[in-house]
């Protein structure tokens, strides 16, 4: 008997044992009493198609638990029966965006990098240089709480004052509780809020990868008469300049061996009309993680009992569907008409795979990450409580 799945879903299996695997479906379908009417290539075939079935539940039980640690990884890689390791590429990408606000994160390769604007009296849209992402611009409302802490205008101050309970014109800050302070400040920033403004920026897009970054207020000088620049010290005046962390645009996102603008570098696009449009080689989402039939070699004596009952199953369907149905199962025969099974063998065979579909989904759903984790916690809560009847140990000093 030769080979006929010419793509190779029968690979490792001996020539014998193929045969005995055929011989056995007939037997089931009713040889040697009943004749079958199936070809052997026909069998061979519902027994590729019962891989192929076993292997699309596998490798979506593989997407479901693993996708996450294949991201941003190769997408010639081929993750057919692998094992990917906890990277926590996945997870890592969610908390880098809030480590990098500070510089921090052991596996961050980015360097947090500032950069200044000196301001211009009158200009409120200043250019950041192409290739900087932008994370943080210190453009801030003063503060509120002035050299003593406290408001020289309030009530309070000015009643300490007429007591003499002040210096250079302000109350005797130590004589007030701090929560008065904060109350005071608080007071402030809200007036302000309200009756004034409060600084605050804009960032826009800019021309060739730059940005433009617009201040609100508008900078005016400290010194209207002289023009001067002196920033918050040296008057009413708005900052001199301003400063703002980056980083390097030109750097890694994701998983640090591949993604960024560097990804795979030796990928140059898919063939076909589409060719230089389909990203950049890297897996971003289940429909590009290749993940291949497995082969009956790679099958374990599980999997291969379940391959050959599917294939059984399948058997079914076909004799009773593609062939005993031929004239609606109705044979003429020399006066008279023989009728043949064909409904009970294409019911039997469809309710058989619909079995073994539930049988496996049910399995693999148990057999989850999620679930075996779960397990394994409710073991070890076992364990402690088993061992919490146990007598405990008498120390001798």
């Amino acid at each position: 008997m030769g080979v006929f799945c010419a793509d190779g879903c029968l690979e490792g299996m001996p020539e014998a044992d193929k045969a005995k695997l055929i011989r056995r479906i007939r037997r089931f379908l009713g040889e040697p009493v009943m004749g079958v009417e199936l070809d052997d290539e026909q069998v061979e075939e519902a027994i590729c198609m019962a891989i192929e079935e076993y292997s699309t539940f596998i490798n979506n039980w593989v997407i479901n638990n693993r996708l996450g640690e294949m991201l941003g990884l190769p997408s010639e890689y081929d993750f057919t029966l692998k094992y990917v390791s906890n990277s926590l590429y996945f997870e890592k990408s969610f908390a880098t965006s809030y480590a990098e606000q500070a510089g921090l994160g052991a596996d961050s390769v980015k360097e947090l990098k500032m950069g200044s604007i000196v301001l211009t009296a009158g200009t409120q849209d200043y250019t950041i240089p192409q290739g900087r992402e932008m994370n943080e611009v210190l453009w801030f409302t003063p503060s509120f709480v002035n050299l003593f802490g406290l408001d020289p205008f309030a009530n309070t101050n000015i009643a300490f004052t007429e007591f003499g309970a002040s210096f250079a014109g302000y109350t005797l800050y130590h004589v007030m509780p701090v929560f008065d302070t904060l109350l005071t400040a608080q007071a402030a920033e809200l007036r302000n809020r309200v009756r004034g403004s409060e600084y605050s920026y804009i960032l826009r897009p800019g021309a060739n990868g730059t940005k433009t970054l617009r201040l609100l207020p508008i900078p005016y000088p400290s010194n209207p008469s002289s023009g001067a620049n002196l920033g918050i010290g040296g008057g009413f005046g708005t900052p001199g300049t301003v400063f703002y962390y980056y980083y390097e645009k030109e750097n890694y996102y994701g998983n640090p061996l591949y993604s960024g603008n560097t990804a795979n570098p030796g990928f140059t696009g898919y063939s076909g009309s589409l060719s230089g449009n389909q990203g950049n080689g890297l897996v971003s989402s289940p429909a590009d993680v290749q993940l291949n039939f497995i082969t009956w070699n790679q099958l374990n004596s599980v999997a291969q009992r379940w391959v050959k009952r599917y294939a059984l199953a399948l058997c079914k369907e076909i004799l009773g569907l593609g062939i005993r149905g031929k004239f609606n199962g109705q044979l003429p025969i020399p006066g008279a008409e023989l009728t043949l099974n064909k409904d009970d063998l294409i019911n039997t065979g469809r309710e058989d795979q619909t079995k073994l579909i539930d049988e496996l989904s049910a399995q693999l759903a148990e057999l989850s990450y999620e679930k075996i984790l779960e397990k394994r916690a409710s073991m070890q809560e076992s364990i402690n409580k088993t061992l919490g009847f146990g007598p405990m140990g008498i120390s001798i000093f």
